[in-house]
């Protein structure tokens, strides 16, 4: 095979792989992201839910929040409603599920006050009795 024939044999192949390429990120669906205080717990939030078993609506975060008295449970859709609906997130959280990938704290008062609590990522379940209906602030590191 000659050097030229090569070169264009080369170049056919880098042409191609190029061509596959554009074609695999034009093609590619884009990632969605998740939303934050919606009702649905989405992978990258944390969520805390009005009844122990995960039952109820949700408060879902994808941010530190230093202060729970101003936010409310909400059902992950308009049309639907849940038992906890429009009732406070402080001193209300029975259930959580951490589909963050980092770990949380949780605190019985606002502003990192009164006992922490941590949960790993990944973690679901139910409050113990000492976070039961007592969570007001949670952060994220």
């Amino acid at each position: 095979m000659t050097r030229s024939n090569v070169t264009r044999r080369l170049a056919g192949i880098a042409l191609t792989a190029t061509a596959i390429t554009g074609l695999t990120l034009v093609t590619a669906g884009t990632a969605t992201a998740a939303t934050h205080k919606n009702g649905n717990v989405e992978s990258g939030e944390f969520g805390l839910y009005y009844n122990s078993n995960y039952v109820g609506c949700v408060f879902d975060l994808l941010n530190s929040d230093a202060n729970f008295s101003n936010d409310h449970f909400i059902s992950s859709t308009s049309a639907s409603t849940c038992p906890g609906q429009g009732q406070t997130t402080n001193d209300n959280t029975a259930s959580y599920w951490n589909r963050d990938v980092t770990a949380w704290d949780v605190y019985t008062d606002a502003n990192r006050g009164g006992i922490r609590g941590s949960l790993p990522l990944g973690y679901y379940g139910n409050a113990s009795v000492t976070f039961k209906n007592e969570i007001s602030s949670a952060y994220y590191f």
